[in-house]
């Protein structure tokens, strides 16, 4: 409730003081209840909210095949987690339920579906695992690894602000290997964000919910979802924005850089009051560096989160391999020699069109990645052509009018 800011954790507060005098005095009251005489809910609010409990309750009796339920562990806008127990192999697993109201949503439906056969085709230490799917009586499910530990940002929710430089690169970089291989194979997880970085009690970071994750190479999903903003706001890449059909491994790479910036400052990118300004944010607003917000980062990782965050999906990094080794390298106290690169031509070129002089083939070349040809002689001066072409046509107009 405090997350959908249904009510402050003051009215929580006091509305658990209520719920303990009612309790001496032998009255059964409920905790919306409760959150209505303090003012913090209307009693449709509490209805509904009372109706959302109602259905977990009614999950919480579902029967599994081959799963003994546990105990509750977690709950989102459409799923409910379970810890559970996989009988035949006595193997503590996860278990999460696709909540009625969401089961009759086709896309949520879909989307259910997806993340199971996604994260069925990704076998590496990083990701969550998955070990089944199915339905039960109605209800969808997915059986998962269970981790025991928390997440990216209930770390951070904890901290009250940064995690050390070291800690984060640590986390990043494991993260960057899970991408690594969910892009070699080519998926596209479209919602990194630290809920979705989980860490084991041994400090082991992996990649969970796979919801939106789809084939960069299904161009069929990829019209589909034109026009369509798929992500969440804080972390959400520019073209995600747009809803470019063509986005590919850089938006998880722009993602990351967002949810590191979050780690290395302890405040997401760019804020606004409504979920639209933030991502228009993305799009049109500069970032501000890293070491700017946080003066006691190093310059190497800072650089590495401006590149991960480029605007323009070019000006990123050209493989996530490529993000990994500079990574590696600032984590061992070395210079970020491909940040430092792309920065480098990107500020050639920005200070040659400054000065109304063309992009040199380097600088335009190594804006398009490493084995582009430069762009030929016409290409550069186009325009020019262009305008002398024109002029010419001009000129021959009024010779032929003087005559007639």
């Amino acid at each position: 409730m405090v997350e959908r800011g249904l009510a402050s954790e003051e009215e929580l507060r006091e509305a658990r003081r209520l719920l303990n005098q009612a309790e001496e005095k032998g009255e059964r009251l409920s905790l919306p209840e409760a959150l209505v005489r303090v003012g913090a809910l209307t009693r449709n609010q509490a209805r509904r909210v009372l109706a959302s409990l109602k259905e977990e309750t009614l999950s919480t009796s579902l029967e599994i095949p081959g799963i003994e339920i546990i105990e509750r562990t977690g709950r989102g806008s459409q799923a409910v987690v379970y810890k559970g127990r996989q009988v035949s192999v006595d193997r503590i697993v996860a278990v999460k339920i696709l909540l009625s109201k969401a089961a009759r949503d086709p896309e949520s439906r879909r989307r259910f579906i997806q993340e199971a056969k996604s994260a069925a085709q990704l076998s590496h230490s990083g990701i969550v695992q998955a070990i089944d799917a199915g339905e039960t009586n109605g209800y969808s499910y997915f059986i998962m690894e269970y981790i025991d530990g928390t997440t990216v940002h209930d770390m951070l929710k904890d901290r009250g602000g940064p995690l050390a430089e070291s800690e984060a690169l640590g986390i990043i970089l494991q993260i960057a290997e899970a991408l690594a291989h969910a892009h070699s194979r080519g998926f596209i997880h479209r919602d990194v964000k630290p809920r979705n970085i989980m860490l084991t009690r041994e400090g082991v970071a992996k990649l969970a919910d796979m919801g939106l994750a789809r084939q960069a190479a299904d161009v069929t999903a990829a019209l589909d979802e034109a026009g369509k903003a798929y992500g969440t706001p804080y972390y959400i890449a520019p073209e995600q924005v747009r809803g470019d059909p063509g986005i590919d491994f850089r938006a998880d790479i722009y993602s990351l850089g967002a949810t590191c910036y979050e780690m290395l400052t302890g405040r997401p990118p760019f804020t606004a009051p409504t979920p639209q300004k933030v991502m228009q944010k993305h799009v049109t607003t500069p970032l501000t560096p890293p070491d700017h917000i946080n003066p006691d980062l190093s310059a190497g990782v800072s650089e590495i989160v401006e590149v991960m965050m480029s605007k323009r999906p070019q000006d990123r990094y050209n493989s996530t391999e490529d993000l990994l080794v500079d990574l590696r390298s600032v984590a061992q106290g070395e210079p970020p020699r491909i940040a430092r690169e792309k920065v480098g031509m990107q500020d050639a070129l920005i200070a040659g069109l400054a000065e109304g002089e063309p992009a040199s083939a380097e600088v335009q070349a190594g804006s398009r990645g490493p084995g582009a040809e430069p762009p030929s002689p016409f290409a550069v001066n186009r325009l020019a052509i262009i305008l002398i072409v024109i002029l010419c046509v001009s000129i021959l107009l009024n010779v032929l009018l003087a005559f007639l």
